[in-house]
């Protein structure tokens, strides 16, 4: 993206930069996995996204399938209305993270596959405080596709999440 000069976002000086976004691990509970975000620019800023995350000591790692505007039958709602739809992925989104025992802010990448660019930028835009409030600033790609797995579905959210081991994790079968 362009900055109102019409340039892109400049890199910040790095040596002279405190960061933010470094969470070195170690708390009172003595966890060690620590996350690291990489974003060699600023434009992505105004998007609520991050280019990368480094993380070191992680344990457990959830590849969540991609998630849409269905009900606990599998049946689409929402046709026709891009934010329920966006708000409904993100619900069906959370309801995994929990059975995990996760969370939105263990989330490290999502994926956004719409059947409408345009307008999923105006309305998944109101879904933004949601994932700021939750602490979630992931490595983020937006791709238009043709359509989704029901013609009534226009979003679809995938996610990859991290947590130490111990955060949770139920019953794990053995591969």
């Amino acid at each position: 993206m362009r900055d109102g000069n019409g340039e892109l976002g400049a890199r910040p000086d790095r040596d002279n930069r405190e960061d933010p976004d470094r969470d070195d691990g170690g708390d009172e509970k003595g966890r060690s996995m620590a996350r690291r975000v990489i974003n060699p620019w600023t434009w992505q800023d105004v998007f609520g996204f991050v280019q990368a995350h480094e993380v070191t000591g992680a344990q457990r790692v959830l590849h969540l399938a991609g998630q849409t505007s269905v009900d606990a039958y599998g049946g689409p709602m929402h046709p026709g209305d891009m934010a329920a739809q966006v708000e409904q992925a993100l619900d069906n989104l959370e309801v995994v993270l929990r059975e995990a025992d996760m969370a939105l802010e263990h989330v490290v990448r999502i994926n956004y596959y719409t059947t409408d660019v345009d307008l999923f930028l105006e309305a998944g835009a109101a879904s933004l405080p949601r994932l700021q409030k939750a602490g979630c600033r992931p490595a983020s790609t937006l791709l238009g596709v043709q359509r989704l797995a029901f013609p009534e579905l226009m979003i679809e959210i995938e996610a990859i999440a991290i947590a130490e081991d111990g955060a949770g994790g139920g019953d794990v079968e053995p591969l």
